[in-house]
């Protein structure tokens, strides 16, 4: 099983429902009806099943990604890919994972 791993930070806002998707670095393996592993930290905190992948550069970035990302705005997520990942050019491919938990353990 495949699994979705996130800061410690993230994880109440994954219980609450109030992060549903997340951007990683590059082309990702994930489709669309697969079930997920999401941990945080070192803590499985249940399972999740993946609901669209999509593709994007970092200059296509909306604030819909960033509300449903758990963050408050677009430029609060973009520093915090930019506190992750160095600095990055707008044309840099992001794979967006858009998740639902089904299971919380």
């Amino acid at each position: 099983m495949k699994y979705l791993n996130f800061s410690e930070d993230f994880m109440e806002k994954i219980k609450k429902g109030e992060k549903r998707a997340t951007l990683r670095l590059g082309i990702k393996d994930y489709s669309p009806g697969e079930m997920v592993m999401v941990r945080c930290g070192a803590i499985d905190i249940g399972l999740a099943e993946i609901e669209e992948v999509h593709i994007k550069k970092f200059r296509e970035i909306s604030e819909e990604d960033a509300i449903i990302d758990g963050f408050s705005t677009l430029r609060e997520l973009k520093n915090a890919l930019r506190k992750f990942y160095g600095d990055i050019h707008p044309e840099v491919i992001f794979t967006q994972i858009k998740f639902r938990l089904c299971e919380i353990y």
